[in-house]
């Protein structure tokens, strides 16, 4: 059947290491990315709902909590587009390395909504900068920016699915180009999966950047209604996220063809899937606790501990249903070959943990910078 479709050869160089070493630093790279762009999607919609809030309440505490939670994640934003960016270079060259064929060709069937990410990005990014270098200069129209940043970067997202859809899809891919002509403008809109994927991942990001919130609530020592403010609210917001991530699963689950739910039935895959589930009920009970009954702060961070482990599960069940897919036309890692390149490998490694490195100082040099303007002022 593979010869009767359009799929290009694997790229003639090879994989450049062992194919269980490249899904590992495919897996491990893309948690961390799909980390830092849930925080930076979901608080974009948090702040977004903290702006409203303080402009429609006339009670004077609960406007001042929304504006420094606004004002807050207004300066933990810019950076988390930088380190989403940043860390997600990696995951999506680890994907070209082994699915590069397809990835290409989905990449070019959408060419004009692909390339426009980067435009995107830029008018996000900057919307951004501009939302938290006018917080007070434009304190009337600064939500325009932020509600600007919040469209781009949940378009963004869809951009993405719509990509990562098509790529696991190559059955489509001659019938798209005869319609479209090849101008690239292909929009993945019948496939079944879209969009509860599409909104998996936007009550993910809610869900994530309410577990965020509710970190800088932990963390608030100096101010204990501002500290009980955010814990409630960002856990409030996490479980809402979360029960919607429950009915939208189940719609994702089965708008997935019966013959690919064996990567949730069977062996790993069955592990994962049962696994993480059991993380999740109880990171949800930990927080839920923590938002509602006032429970210590350590039942609260083994509630993310669970969260963060499960979504760990769910990247690389992720993956093994994209080779459930590939699966359909007679694809799978076997048809790559391997010519390792340990050089290369070597490099990543000491580039990464270089990178990690920088981050955690320029972190460091963040948090005393902002200590010390806290006590100036």
């Amino acid at each position: 059947m593979q010869n009767q479709l359009p799929i290009p050869h694997p790229d003639p160089l090879g994989v450049p290491g062992d194919i269980g070493l490249i899904l590992f630093l495919l897996y491990l790279t893309f948690f961390l990315h799909v980390i830092l762009m849930n925080a930076l999607l979901g608080g974009a919609f948090m702040t977004v709902i903290s702006e409203w809030i303080s402009r429609k309440t006339n009670n004077q505490q609960t406007k001042d909590h929304h504006i420094h939670l606004a004002e807050k994640l207004g300066h933990i934003l810019p950076f988390s587009v930088s380190l989403t960016v940043s860390m997600g270079i990696a995951p999506l060259l680890f994907v070209q390395v082994i699915y590069g064929q397809f990835f290409y060709t989905s990449s070019v069937l959408m060419a004009w909504i692909w390339l426009s990410v980067v435009f995107l990005i830029v008018i996000g990014y900057y919307s951004l900068y501009a939302y938290t270098r006018g917080f007070e200069r434009w304190a009337n129209r600064r939500y325009i920016f932020m509600i600007i940043s919040c469209v781009m970067f949940f378009l963004i997202a869809f951009i993405y699915v719509n990509n990562l859809t098509l790529m696991q899809t190559p059955q489509k891919w001659l019938d798209i180009y005869t319609q479209t002509n090849g101008t690239g403008y292909h929009w993945n809109m019948d496939e079944a999966t879209l969009m509860p994927r599409y909104l998996h991942f936007a009550f993910s990001a809610i869900a994530v950047a309410g577990m965020l919130v509710l970190i800088l609530g932990m963390r608030e020592k100096k101010d204990n209604a501002l500290s009980s403010f955010m814990k409630r609210w960002g856990g409030t917001w996490f479980l809402i996220g979360t029960v919607a991530n429950t009915v939208v699963g189940f719609m994702f689950y089965f708008a997935i063809p019966e013959a690919l739910r064996k990567a949730f039935t069977e062996g790993t895959g069955q592990m994962l899937f049962l696994s993480s589930h059991a993380l999740f009920i109880i990171g949800t009970l930990a927080i839920a606790a923590v938002t509602f009954l006032k429970a210590n702060n350590m039942i609260g961070w083994v509630g993310i501990t669970a969260m963060l482990v499960g979504i760990a599960e769910k990247v690389i069940s992720r993956d093994l249903l994209r080779q459930e897919y590939l699966k359909q036309v007679n694809w799978t890692h076997a048809v790559l070959q391997t010519k390792p390149q340990n050089d290369v490998i070597a490099l990543f490694f000491i580039s990464f943990v270089a990178g990690i490195g920088l981050l955690l100082w320029v972190y460091i040099r963040y948090k005393k910078e902002v200590a010390a303007h806290t006590q100036q002022s």
